[in-house]
């Protein structure tokens, strides 16, 4: 790159000027297979090909003559969303760093595509994207930095961890991400977060309760009977996923009814709870007693969902820490704020880590562009900040 505040005004032109549908102009796209050649090959079908061992990828490149090889490397690593590469947030934070000059990968991970909230998918991809990017010629030497959005936050510092001892990784972004699963549970379903000694409220988005639920409501102990609320409310966020409707509008009535056809009787009740109609809360006295018990499903069967159990593993105890950045907007209502200023306090004792909280940029819409002075100059002064892990 040419120098870290060049580089972060040539982010923010395009990230300011990209739109849903418009096209990468100046940036060239290609969809790519990487090998896993940890793996053995295994004939598919008789042919030549190999089951398990490759992984799709999109690469996002300057294709403008002065963006010259080797550019500074990125892997962006999508959360739990039907699109996955293809969501029009990361597709447009890719196509920024492409304009400005960077080299960048998103790797897909199908499991989440599907929503189905396994950790370790997501941290082999990481890996593979990051040594693909790390023999590529055409990347800058001396490693790539790992960009994790929302669910995938965690996973992108764990695994930066892992990989920065091998010299792939010189850095870690975490965006809208999350640090307690009891927290950030608790506010999917009742709306509530800490700030500065008091309770605040937001009206949450329910696609997040919708997918924990799917993933982790049967396994409570004694819940093994709610397995058609959980299939339904998968159904629900895919198809929220897919066509695109507002978990939170009224526009999604109608798909919750559709969902809950396949519910019995007996569970109806408490499909409608997760997925009420719109503007109406779930019963709070419900929600602060399943808030705990999902969250700690989810611990029990991915324990490394948790960032404070990755990193406390003890083959990450001495490894070195490569520097972090976070941001997240202060008006998300997917997962709150507080998520990342509490994972910013984790991980100051280990390594440099800085936060930005802004308000151009949430889960739940996009923000429409740089029109708020004050906020503009913020985020700008994230992203040099973030651009100078590559000047390093």
């Amino acid at each position: 790159m040419a120098s870290p505040a060049l580089d972060a005004l040539r982010f923010m032109r395009g990230w300011a000027g990209h739109t849903r549908g418009a096209s990468l102009r100046g940036v060239e796209v290609d969809d790519i297979q990487i090998e896993d050649d940890s793996l053995p090959a295994v004939p598919v079908g008789g042919t030549a090909g190999h089951a398990g061992r490759s992984l799709r990828a999109w690469r996002y490149r300057s294709g403008k003559p002065s963006a010259r090889p080797p550019r500074p490397g990125w892997v962006l690593l999508h959360g739990a969303t039907r699109p996955g590469p293809h969501h029009p947030e990361i597709v447009r934070c890719a196509t920024a760093l492409a304009g400005a000059g960077g080299d960048v990968l998103i790797p897909e991970v199908t499991a989440w595509r599907k929503l189905d909230l396994d950790p370790a998918p997501a941290r082999r991809a990481l890996a593979l994207a990051a040594r693909q990017q790390h023999r590529d010629p055409h990347v800058s030497p001396g490693g790539t930095v790992l960009a994790g959005f929302s669910f995938g936050c965690p996973q992108a510092i764990a695994s930066g961890t892992e990989l920065a001892r091998a010299g792939v990784v010189r850095g870690v972004l975490g965006y809208g991400g999350y640090h307690s699963l009891d927290s950030a549970i608790r506010f999917g379903l009742t709306g509530r977060y800490e700030w500065r000694g008091r309770t605040e409220k937001l009206h949450p988005d329910p696609y997040g309760r919708w997918v924990v639920a799917a993933n982790f409501l049967h396994r409570i102990p004694g819940m093994d009977c709610a397995a058609d609320v959980s299939r339904a409310l998968g159904r629900l966020a895919a198809l929220a996923g897919d066509i695109g409707f507002a978990a939170y509008g009224r526009e999604s009535d109608s798909y919750k009814a559709e969902a809950m056809a396949s519910v019995s009787a007996r569970n109806r009740e408490l499909f409608r709870f997760f997925a009420p109609d719109a503007g109406v809360e779930p019963d709070p006295n419900l929600a602060r007693e399943l808030a705990p018990q999902l969250a700690a499903a989810a611990r029990d069967t991915y324990p490394e969902l948790e960032i404070s159990h990755a990193l406390d593993q003890p083959s990450l105890q001495e490894m070195p820490f490569p520097p972090c950045h976070l941001i997240h907007g202060r008006h998300d209502r997917l997962i709150p704020f507080t998520e990342t200023i509490s994972l910013e306090r984790h991980l100051a004792p280990r390594t440099e880590v800085a936060a930005t909280i802004t308000g151009l940029l949430a889960h739940s819409q996009a923000a429409a562009g740089l029109t708020r002075p004050v906020e503009a100059l913020r985020l700008a002064a994230a992203i040099r900040s973030l651009m100078k892990l590559h000047a390093s």
